[in-house]
């Protein structure tokens, strides 16, 4: 592996040594009505067939000819500008101001070489922004046919449903925050433990998602797919927020500019903000759930030169919490509590996330960029549950106490250069990455948080080395592929302190190549087939100990479907996958940190996507999503997989006003979904509808959000196991669910100064 990571750096060393031209055009691409800086813009040179795109800061240099050009800025939501210009300097400068348009869906492009990189779908600021918003794990919503679930009073991260997958808290999908994995392995509430509460949803400036492994700069935990959300560099105005909802709901948010100027640290340009975010949460339980949370953003930006910028955050995130668990269907039925009760109401648990965070991104030239970025994570963890309540201990209860104090050390690097292969356009990606974990993890018996008993603890020290290359060739005019080989290299080093001292090594290697291929039909519809393999890490102490199980179990998914336009107000996404794994593995966190695993499994199933906006300021979508798994080691009658959802679909209008009125009525509905292998247990249907409308002005923003509109008595997260309550002689399977909330409205008034 060495051998692998020196090449790496010796191939970075050589092709930073690429020149720069004589004739170069740079500047800044902004908003003409509030003067923020615009990300991603397009900037196409019609002569030479020639587009760039501003980076996150607006920002764009590129190299050409002298004489007179015809350049064109477009960006989705904001009108097309052609400048024509003159090149007589050996550097020009041409700063645009682009004004917003009314429309969004004629603006996008369907065929692949107008696309910045093909392969990946950018989600809608706008249904990121028309959403009932508690926290950023929220955001994830806005991935389609991906639902989530809350089972602990909020303070914990989410149960993830998507492509028939249920995740737990993120074994299959991927979250990433300004390039820095949300997901934690070996956690001591599950593998790939993906909390993202820390984020401020204010503080987003872009989100991405991925569907299936296709994405070849993203290894661990993406079979299902992944998502990655990008901050705010600047902000573009102060601003203060306040929110006040029913049962007690009270959030605080202050975002302020501390820097936007030249000559304070150094010649260049500097911008530095924080953000601030607190919150409180009664809840509609009976027992009350007094969840307090309290995040901070700060990030610092410098423009070293113009080749070079550099990017510095750090964030950090505490919260505690009480929960009611998951309750017993019999417990209501016999009347002993109602829906919102608790049998174990001294559950819930206190969390604290700090992120720091370097970014240098380099022009070494018009057609070369060189990313480097080194982050540490540090989290500690205590989360007390109640799954059987007297099951085990018939007079203490079966409390558990999970815990961990992790520190985490990551290096990304990645360098691009756009080149021609003899007359083939090419985009040429290599990137290098570095994950240590060192983390501390047990398991006690509790009773009302006074621990009873350690069962057990252990010491895990856990390295990943990847390395990655991924090729986007523009085959003709109508035909671009898109391939990528990736290797991750994996240590496990795991020491159990308790019961006994027992010390275990193992290590891994996964190769994983992928391979997209998109054809330009017509001028308004794509085809498109993608072909991948992926995996996610197994827990430590399963990788160590059992040896039978690769601890990078390999999946392989495959993608057909189409993407097209009927007119300008119209677009759609229809596709058909495939998705097999050789492991299925379901922690179970009450009995000492064992893992059961499942077997081989296949999943099959096909996904569409529509977006009508009939009038320029109105919209309507809507996203379906079926799915059928099985496991393939077990008998025909009992090979389902258990909490899968089947047909999901969410969807909605948006309507935006000229006048500063923007609203949204959205719908979710998830299915009927097996919860035992042999179907004999059915999870019920769900469908609710949220609500928000918003009146924005220069200085000021109001805001109505209302979840479930109709008041339907819902289950959130739903589980059926055997349990024990205190009067009953012998365990009971039952069904154990959290009820989801009923009406929720919350108000907020923002100030922007």
């Amino acid at each position: 592996m060495k051998k692998i990571m020196f090449s790496g750096v010796l191939a970075f060393m050589g092709l930073s040594g690429f020149s720069q031209s004589n004739t170069i055009l740079k500047g800044i691409i902004k908003d003409a009505n509030t003067g923020s800086n615009i990300p991603d813009v397009s900037i196409q040179i019609a002569e030479y067939n020639n587009t760039v795109n501003s980076d996150l800061d607006g920002r764009y240099q590129i190299t050409l000819p002298k004489g007179q050009h015809n350049i064109q800025f477009s960006a989705i939501g904001y009108s097309t500008i052609t400048k024509k210009i003159n090149l007589k300097e050996k550097e020009q400068t041409l700063n645009i101001g682009l004004p917003h348009s009314i429309t969004e869906l004629s603006e996008i492009v369907i065929q692949s070489d107008k696309k910045k990189e093909i392969g990946v779908n950018q989600v809608s600021k706008i249904s990121l922004k028309l959403r009932p918003i508690n926290s950023a794990q929220d955001l994830l919503k806005a991935v389609p046919g991906l639902f989530i679930a809350q089972h602990a009073g909020g303070g914990k991260a989410e149960q993830i449903f998507l492509r028939g997958f249920d995740n737990d808290h993120g074994t299959d999908f991927a979250v990433f925050v300004d390039d820095i994995p949300v997901n934690l392995s070996s956690h001591a509430h599950g593998q790939g433990y993906a909390d993202l509460h820390f984020l401020i949803p204010e503080t987003v400036e872009d989100a991405n998602y991925y569907k299936g492994p296709h994405e070849t700069s993203i290894g661990n935990f993406a079979v299902s797919g992944a998502t990655s959300y990008t901050t705010k560099r600047r902000l573009n105005k102060n601003s203060i927020k306040l929110e006040y909802g029913q049962y007690d709901f009270v959030r605080a948010l202050g975002m302020v500019t501390l820097l936007d100027k030249k000559n304070f640290l150094s010649k260049n340009y500097e911008n530095a903000y924080i953000a601030i975010e607190g919150t409180y949460n009664k809840s509609f339980f009976d027992s009350p759930q007094n969840l307090r949370r309290l995040n901070t953003l700060s990030k610092y930006a410098l423009d070293i030169n113009d080749q070079n910028t550099l990017t510095t955050s750090i964030s950090t995130f505490h919260s505690n919490w009480n929960a009611s668990g998951q309750i017993p269907l019999r417990a209501i039925q016999s009347g002993s509590i109602d829906r919102f009760g608790a049998i174990d109401d001294t559950e819930g648990g206190d969390t604290e996330r700090i992120h720091i965070n370097f970014q240098l991104e380099s022009l070494l030239s018009d057609k070369v960029s060189f990313k480097n970025q080194i982050y540490y994570l540090s989290n500690l963890y205590n989360l007390y549950s109640n799954f059987t309540f007297f099951q085990n201990d018939p007079i203490f209860g079966d409390m558990i106490h999970q815990f961990e104090d992790r520190d985490m050390f990551g290096y990304n690097g990645e360098l691009s250069w756009n080149t021609k292969i003899g007359n083939l356009g090419s985009k040429t990606d290599f990137g290098l990455n570095v994950l240590y974990n060192n983390n501390r993890i047990g398991l006690n018996n509790s009773i009302r948080r006074e621990t009873l008993e350690t069962v057990n603890t252990f010491k895990i020290k856990e390295t990943n080395y990847s390395v990655y290359i991924k090729e986007q060739l523009k085959l003709t005019n109508k035909f671009s592929i898109l391939v990528g080989l990736r290797g991750d290299y994996f240590t496990f080093d795991l020491e159990e302190l308790v019961p006994e001292r027992i010390k275990g090594k193992t290590d891994a290697f996964r190769f994983s190549p992928k391979i997209s291929l998109f054809y330009d039909l017509t001028e308004k519809m794509q085809l498109y087939a993608k072909a991948s393999s992926g995996f996610h890490s197994n827990y430590s102490q399963a990788a160590v100990n059992q040896k039978s199980i690769h601890p990078l179990p390999k999946a392989v998914g495959y993608d057909l479907g189409t993407e097209f336009k009927i007119g300008n107000r119209f677009i759609a996404n229809i596709s058909a996958w495939y998705l097999k794994s050789d492991a299925e593995f379901v922690f179970v966190p009450d009995d000492g940190f064992e893992f059961e695993n499942k077997g081989r499994s296949e999943r099959v199933g096909g996904e569409a996507s529509f977006r009508y906006q009939p009038l320029s300021f109105f919209w309507i979508d809507t996203d379906l999503n079926y799915s059928y798994g099985t496991l393939l080691d077990e008998p025909e009658n009992a090979n389902k997989i258990p909490s899968a959802p089947r047909f999901t679909s969410t969807g909605g209008a948006t309507l935006k006003l000229k006048n500063g009125i923007k609203g949204s009525l959205r719908y979710r509905f998830l299915g009927e979904r097996p919860l035992i292998e042999d179907e004999s247990v059915i999870a019920d249907e769900y469908f609710l509808m949220d609500a928000v409308i918003n009146y924005t002005q220069p200085s000021y923003e109001i805001g109505l959000s209302v979840e479930n509109i109709f008041d339907q008595e819902w289950i959130e997260a739903l589980f059926y196991d055997s349990s024990q309550l205190q009067n009953e002689p012998a365990p009971v399977d039952d069904f154990h669910f959290t009820p989801g909330n009923p009406f929720l409205a919350k108000l907020s008034l923002t100030y922007f100064f």
